[in-house]
């Protein structure tokens, strides 16, 4: 998957390469809603992914953050800045983002956290004003259903992205595809509660999916439902 060029994960839905991570970018009626915009300098990737689909900034119609790291919300300023673009975060890390409650460094060993955080602090973007705040349950408006699932535990807001239309699920960082071949659980030296993240992903089988779409790796398509079971088991044992 190269930089800034849109690969399509389903119907309405594509994933663009940024810096430090994918961006989804889901179409529909001409117009586009970005999940996450990886980190800084990301916006000119994001663009040229946005016009390979046809689509320009000025068709953006919102910026969700699934979570306040910086390499999913870095770009965040630079796709805004000067647009009116709404930026909608849950409101347990809104407050981080919009610079309210200062953001944690994402590194959970102490060690490690104390050597990198020279480079952190390099990455972190502004204060991100937050135009809505979600919750468990919302209904982003669309061209399609986007509704929110609080999956607190990677971090206290991070949120899922469930599209009952392409019966898919945009995880962020709560899961993680490792080889392209299973599902393991989120990186535990980024993960703020490891044991609540494994609670929260027991919701998403309540939902009706066969694909995941992630952040750091690429879909899972097929029985992703049933592989989350089978993991979830697997490490709750």
């Amino acid at each position: 998957m190269k930089l800034g060029n849109p690969i399509r994960v389903a119907d309405d839905v594509y994933q663009v390469r940024a810096l430090g991570a994918r961006v989804t970018i889901l179409v529909g009626n001409g117009e586009a809603l970005l999940v996450d915009a990886g980190m800084k300098g990301s916006s000119g990737l994001i663009m040229s992914g946005l016009h390979d689909l046809g689509l320009t900034a000025h068709d953006v119609t919102g910026v969700i953050v699934t979570h306040h790291h910086p390499d999913h919300s870095g770009g965040v300023p630079e796709m805004v800045s000067d647009r009116d673009i709404p930026v909608m975060a849950h409101s347990l890390d809104g407050r981080i983002l919009a610079g309210i409650e200062e953001q944690p460094n994402p590194f959970q060993y102490r060690l490690v956290a104390r050597l990198i955080r020279p480079a952190v602090e390099r990455i972190k973007s502004p204060p991100i004003s937050i135009d809505a705040e979600l919750k468990d349950g919302d209904v982003i408006p669309f061209d399609f259903p986007v509704q929110v699932i609080h999956i607190p535990g990677h971090t206290a807001g991070s949120i899922a992205l469930y599209l009952p239309d392409q019966k898919l699920v945009i995880v962020g960082d709560a899961l993680q595809h490792r080889l392209g071949m299973r599902l393991t659980p989120p990186a535990a030296a980024f993960t703020e509660d490891t044991e609540q993240a494994m609670v929260s992903l027991r919701k998403l089988l309540k939902l009706d999916f066969h694909s995941i779409c992630f952040s750091h790796y690429p879909p899972f398509r097929g029985s992703a439902r049933t592989a989350l079971r089978q993991m979830i088991k697997l490490y709750s044992a």
